[in-house]
């Protein structure tokens, strides 16, 4: 018998031999080796610099001129409750579906998450395949139509795995761009220096064992395609356009996502030519040609509307230049998925300070396709906010008071919608896409893609209205105090800071 200290006395020792054995052979090449880990250190450093400040591809991080539209419609999708009972409002991926069965000479979409798998949890809309057989039913009646389909690695998990939507759609000629996200800039530096140098050399597909993430049925896949997700970067934008118009979305043609609130535009206008050479842009660094489509040149209505299409950081400029220009008696209504970019929250206390109203609807950030989250990064920042209304009114201030938080009230959907909406003297400017309030989309990391709209009385209105729906609980139950998830807990303020500034995080 061997008693429990005979027995790790004896594990110590075969454990230690090996090490004690390594000993001589270190000490003799202490030089080498200590020049060996400077270099890969220097490297290591070297390579993460070149990470975060590598050139954008051309045609990325744009600002588009204003222009007058024929058409522009601000389009909502709600799940909320009634009585108990959840209910869903939904429209955008109908009017999709519209602009895809009117196209007679092309189609360019440009879609971020695109795939039927999901928890088995809820009864999700089929909205994958939905999109899938309008485009292939559109092609059989139009045999020239050219369609191009844009899309994220995540959708073949990196390549662990094929698509059987996208796969169907290229047998049908459709023309399919998986981004090459490797040319984009790493919002996680520390990790993607370790995946240029060492790891993207041995690929991503091959036999598979690990569970898919997103999915309880899904495919599996490599541990490999999991190290490459962990570079945390996307092409993330979603927009449609065709000859009759075009799109720009905070929607997903994803079935786990189908019952998350949502916006989106729907536009007729000069902004359309924009989007369509963005997203060659787009294709372009990723190894394919877009045709140079011609668009028709359509009416600009005199005193409707103007918008102006924006991507990646030039978002986060113009939202910055409509908070520096808030005064005392200007409004500001954000809904938002997520919210933490810290020079954006800088920016909206000092409109605050200046006498601006803001009004913050955010996620709670507690559902993820299925699974629980744990309120990161929302509940910290709406915690700094109504710390900053505490103080100053504590204080005789002005401006704390002038910011309130509230959250949608989720029942394992999202509250995914990316809109603001400035209220002024000077009119109503909105703003609103793809993009996160986030460190990782507004700062040229991921590929986004949202609207400025110079809204008409009625357009303005209409924002006004659907805010206010959901602000008041009209109709419907949609929103709680902020009280309801409220979090003080400095651990999580600390992992909040943390991964926001480096990049070690999904938000």
């Amino acid at each position: 018998m061997v008693f429990p200290s005979e027995f790790f006395r004896r594990a110590r020792h075969r454990i230690s031999g090996p090490f004690r054995r390594l000993g001589p052979i270190v000490a003799r090449h202490r030089r080498r080796l200590r020049a060996a880990l400077i270099v890969m250190g220097v490297w290591w450093v070297v390579v993460m610099a070149r990470g975060v400040w590598m050139p954008l591809p051309e045609g990325l991080s744009t600002s588009g001129p204003e222009s007058g539209v024929e058409r522009l419609q601000l389009l909502t999708d709600i799940t909320y409750q009634r009585d108990g009972v959840q209910r869903t409002e939904q429209v955008i991926f109908d009017r999709v579906l519209g602009l895809i069965d009117r196209a007679d000479r092309f189609v360019v979409i440009d879609m971020f998450l695109f795939d039927d798998e999901h928890m088995g949890d809820r009864d999700y809309r089929p909205i994958t395949r939905e999109l899938t057989d309008r485009i292939l039913a559109r092609l059989e009646a139009v045999p020239t139509l050219d369609v191009t389909f844009i899309t994220d690695e995540i959708n073949n998990f990196y390549g662990a795995y094929e698509s059987p939507a996208l796969d169907s759609l290229e047998e049908a000629g459709v023309r399919i761009v998986i981004t090459d996200l490797g040319r984009l800039r790493d919002s996680n530096p520390i990790f993607s220096s370790l995946w240029r140098t060492y790891f993207q050399w041995f690929g991503t597909a091959g036999p598979a064992f690990a569970p898919h993430p997103l999915t309880s049925t899904g495919q599996r896949v490599t541990l490999r395609s999991y190290l490459k997700l962990l570079n945390m970067k996307a092409n993330h934008r979603k927009v449609i356009v065709t000859e009759d118009g075009c799109m720009v979305l905070s929607a997903n043609p994803h079935d786990a996502s189908s019952f998350h609130s949502n916006i989106a535009w729907d536009i007729k206008g000069g902004v359309c030519a924009d989007i369509l050479e963005s997203e060659q842009a787009v294709a372009a660094f990723s190894g394919h040609e877009v045709p140079a489509h011609l668009m028709d040149e359509w009416t600009e209505l005199e005193g409707s509307s103007t918008t102006r299409f924006v991507t990646e950081g030039e978002i986060q400029t113009v939202l910055i230049d409509e908070l520096e220009v808030m005064r005392a008696g200007d409004r500001l209504d954000v809904a938002m998925f997520y919210l933490s970019g810290r020079r954006v929250i800088r920016a909206i206390k000092s409109a605050v300070r200046r006498g601006g109203r803001v009004r913050l609807l955010l996620d709670p950030n507690k559902d993820a396709f299925g699974r629980p989250k744990g309120g990161i990064p929302n509940r910290q920042v709406a915690r700094e906010f109504m710390a900053m209304a505490e103080a100053e009114i504590g204080e005789g201030g002005m401006g704390g008071g002038g910011i309130e938080v509230r959250w949608y009230d989720t029942h394992g959907e999202q509250f995914h919608t990316k809109l603001l909406a400035f209220h002024t003297n000077r009119g109503t400017t909105l703003l609103g896409g793809s993009a996160n309030l986030t460190r990782r989309n507004l700062g040229d990391y991921n590929l986004e893609a949202n609207l400025l709209v110079r809204a008409n009385d009625t357009l303005g209105a209409r924002a006004s209205d659907y805010f206010e729906r959901l602000w008041s609980n009209r109709d419907g139950h949609f929103s709680v105090p902020y009280e309801a998830y409220a979090d003080d807990s400095w651990v999580k303020r600390v992992m909040y800071r943390l991964q926001e500034f480096a990049g070690l995080s999904s938000f």
